[in-house]
Parts: structure tokens; sequence; C-alpha cells
């Protein structure tokens, strides 16, 4: 079983457990290295890496002039710009993405100059700090695009970002990543009064700000030391499919896509004869058969129970319980049955329901164990201390691990009979 043996998590290794464990496990447990250049990576790195060096000079002392800016860009976006380079959207050209880039950082220049409405502290700073999870101690760490001393006293935590989206006020106070860091500067300098979180959305000039008060710094701490739980708690990493898969690294390793790639590389004529592909066409003509079948079938019913409904009046009219036929008879039974409220049928009343039994003793006898949100809470790690203690035990000592195998059929965009 796979198992992850980190010691240290950044804010960016966690994100990408949260998206999908199984590209983590790639990246982080079994140590795969891969790099995956877009363009729009080309453009984040060498902004990033101009607004490194423009405040580099600031706090020396020198403030660059806007050609000498785009020089230092021009020259950090030629370095990155190699063969390796992913080009998905054929309408735009290499000058095309220089071009963006060489924008962001003309209106970051006009937007700040001279640069001095704040003090940097420091730039690309590796911040930290421990965090004690299920009894081990852990460290999360990061680097701070710039780390900055505001006129009020206040730290400003200050992030770059490239995005063509601008996102509104409610994503930035949800952003987790730079409310970590908060916690490792208000660590490092416990007699700070005030932080405050700063994206620069560079290719829109717009600044989005945020700041945290003292319980959700606490709620976010304990948020970063359960998902570190989680980690360490996954032996499976399952793949979480997204948007993002067409743009992963590991795609091509993923048991999501790394069939589908081997397939489509193989020529027509092999590919017809492959056994996957051979066992699929087989599974999806089944499928159709199947298909049809359940449609006879839902026909047969809707005819079953409107003759069953004509038979039961026709038998109550003729108060009799059985009708003859030539060839057979019917037995029509006529009862009233109590049904109460279920969860998918009126689940307003069945909530009004338990509310007035769970606080008597008939509670006890009724209410039943829901198996499924036993383990489905175990596997999330819903609990801790105690409760997930009996938990787990439970599990151990009444579950039995079998073997579920599900099979289902996706048609292909391109099947003209889907």
């Amino acid at each position: 079983m796979e198992e992850d043996r980190s010691s240290k998590f950044s804010p960016s290794k966690l994100s990408v457990y949260q998206n999908c464990p199984r590209r983590y496990q790639y990246r982080y447990v079994d140590k795969i290295s891969r790099q995956r250049k877009t363009p729009e990576t080309v453009v984040g790195v060498a902004v990033h890496s101009t607004f490194e060096e423009l405040y580099a000079l600031v706090t020396g002392g020198k403030v660059p002039t806007l050609p000498e800016l785009h020089e230092i860009y021009d020259s950090e976006f030629a370095a990155g710009w190699d063969a390796t380079v992913v080009e998905k959207d054929v309408r735009f050209a290499i000058d095309d993405w220089k071009k963006v880039g060489r924008d962001c950082v003309e209106l970051y220049y006009q937007g700040h100059h001279p640069f001095s409405s704040d003090r940097t502290v420091a730039i690309e700073k590796r911040v930290g700090f421990p965090i004690v999870v299920d009894g081990h101690e852990y460290r999360i760490e990061g680097f701070v695009d710039r780390l900055a001393l505001a006129p009020d006293g206040a730290f400003e935590i200050v992030d770059y970002k490239t995005a063509k989206s601008l996102p509104n006020q409610e994503h930035a106070d949800e952003d987790w990543q730079l409310a970590l860091y908060e916690l490792a500067v208000r660590r490092e300098w416990p007699d700070t009064k005030e932080v405050r979180l700063k994206w620069h959305y560079v290719r829109h000039g717009k600044t989005l700000v945020s700041v945290r008060d003292e319980a959700a710094r606490a709620k976010l701490l304990s948020d970063a030391g359960a998902l570190i739980s989680a980690i360490k708690h996954d032996h499976a990493f399952e793949p979480r499919p997204s948007p993002w898969c067409d743009w992963c690294e590991y795609r091509a390793l993923c048991p999501l896509f790394a069939d589908p790639i081997r397939v489509a590389a193989l020529p027509p004529a092999e590919r017809a004869k492959d056994g996957g592909v051979k066992l699929v066409a087989s599974y999806a003509e089944i499928e159709d058969r199947r298909k049809r079948l359940k449609d006879e079938l839902k026909a047969v019913e809707a005819e079953r129970e409107k003759i069953e409904g004509d038979i039961a009046e026709w038998a109550e009219a003729a108060k009799v319980s059985v009708v003859a036929g030539e060839r057979a008879q019917a037995s029509v039974t006529i009862k009233d049955e109590m049904h109460l409220p279920t969860k998918t049928g009126e689940a307003e009343k069945l909530a009004e329901l338990e509310a007035e039994v769970k606080p008597t003793p008939l509670w006890a006898e009724v209410a039943r164990l829901d198996g499924h949100a036993l383990l489905e809470g175990l596997k999330a790690r819903r609990w801790s201390g105690e409760l997930l203690a009996l938990a787990e035990s439970l599990v151990a000592r009444y579950g039995r691990l079998a073997q579920k195998r599900t099979v289902r059929l996706k048609r292909r965009a391109d099947d003209d009979d889907a």
C-alpha cells in the first residue's frame, strides 16, 4: 500500500491533494518528476521574476523605468519559452503570449509607480510554522511573493496573479494559501497587530484584499490539520476527475486516461484487434440490447399496472375477490396499508417525525444504524478522538471486506449511435 511520508507541506502541495489525490501520489509519494510547461506558466513565471527584480532594485534605492522593466521581462520570457511548451490554442502565437506578460508589467507599473506606498520586508521569503496532527509534528512552509510593511504598521502578504479570470471578493475571503502564510508571519513576529492578504490580478489592474479574524485563523489551522490527517491515512489516492485533467502532467499514467491515450495512438488496423477495444465493443452491444429490453419492460409494466387497476375495480364493483377468465383467474386483495414518510418521498415530514421521536425512549427501539454513513464518515475522517476510535473499532469488528466490481459504459462524444 502506498503511504505518504512527508513531514513538510506547502499550501500548493495541500491544494494538489484537494484537487486530485492520485496526482498527489504521483508527485509526492511516487516522486515521479514531470513538468508540463504551458504558455500561461511561462508568462506567469516571467512576470513574477520581473516583479522580484523590480522590488530588489527599489529596495536598493533605484526605481527602474518601464522600458527597463520590459527588457527584464523580455529576457525572462525568452529564457522560459522553449520546445517543451505545450500550446493547445493555435489561435495564439508566441508574440501574442509575450504581449500578455508585457501588458501585465505595464499595467502594474502604471498603477504602483514610484513603489513607495509600502516598504518591502522580503522578496520570495520562505515562511512556515509547525503543526501537530494526530500526535505527530509536521511543518507547513511556502514562499511569499513579497512581504511588505504598510504605513499603518500592518504586514501585507502580497501575491501576483496573471490569471485570465478575475475572482470576486468572496473567493478572496475563502482563499487559504495566503492565510496559511499569515499564520507563519504572526509566529515570526508575535507582536503583529494586523495582517492584510493582497492579490494583485495584474492582467486586470485590480487588487483584492482580505483580512482574517482570530476565529477564521483558528478554523484554518483546524482545516489544514484535518487535510494533513486525511493525506496520512490515505492509501488509495483515488483519482478525482475535473476540468484540470486536460492539463495534468500525469495524464498518461492515470488509470482514467492511460488506456484511451494508448488506444488513440494505435493504427486503425491494430486498434480493431486490441483485446480491450474488442471487449468494450461487445459490452456496448450488450448494453444497447439491455436498454431496448428495459424500454420494452417499462412499457409492459405500465400495461400490467393498468390492467391490475382495471381488474381490482371490476372485482370491487362485482363484490368478488376472484375474477375468472377462460385460461386463468385473477385473485384480488384490497386492503389499506400505512406508509410513513421517507427520505426520498417526504423528507420534511420525516424530519418532523424524527424530531418528535428522538427525545423519547422509543428512538432507541426504532432508530437504525446507517452503515453507509459510518463508512463514509470514517473514510472522510469526519470525527476525531474517542468518536474516531469508536468508528474504527466498529468497522474493524463488524466490517467485512468484499471486492465489488462495477463496469459502466460511457459513450465517446463522436459516437453517432450514442
